[in-house]
């Protein structure tokens, strides 16, 4: 009786560690997810673009603070996310997974990618 009651113990634990680390941040549910190219040209005709969900696979993220995370797009460009106010750590093993970012993007001149997102949310794969 002692080894199935641990046993279930142990199982559970397992699958809560599991779907706790599947969404980070704000909570949300995936629809209506667009490609980081799409971003881009829909952030050239519209200045601030508020709860956008972008699809894609982090290529490489902050290995100290878990702070930021960056997506190619087509060309093989990084485009870098940042973690708004630091609401959660991305995991340092991140790169390679796919995800849902649940972010707000905006037109920023004083960048190098001339936009900046802020992420709200991030749904694992």
């Amino acid at each position: 009786m002692k080894r199935s009651l641990i046993i279930v113990l142990l199982l559970s634990i397992f699958a809560a560690c599991e779907t706790s680390n599947k969404q980070l941040g704000v909570k949300f549910s995936e629809k209506n997810t667009i490609t980081v190219d799409d971003l881009i040209a829909r952030i050239n005709t519209n200045p601030v673009v508020n709860d956008i969900q972008i699809s894609g696979k982090i290529d490489k993220s902050c290995r100290s603070e878990g702070c930021w995370f960056t997506v190619k797009d087509k060309d093989g460009a990084e485009i870098l996310f940042d973690v708004k106010d630091k609401l959660f750590k991305v995991p340092t093993n991140s790169p390679g997974k796919s995800v849902v970012i649940l972010a707000d993007a905006a037109q920023d001149s004083t960048t190098e990618q001339k936009f900046t997102l802020s992420v709200k949310g991030i749904m694992f794969k």
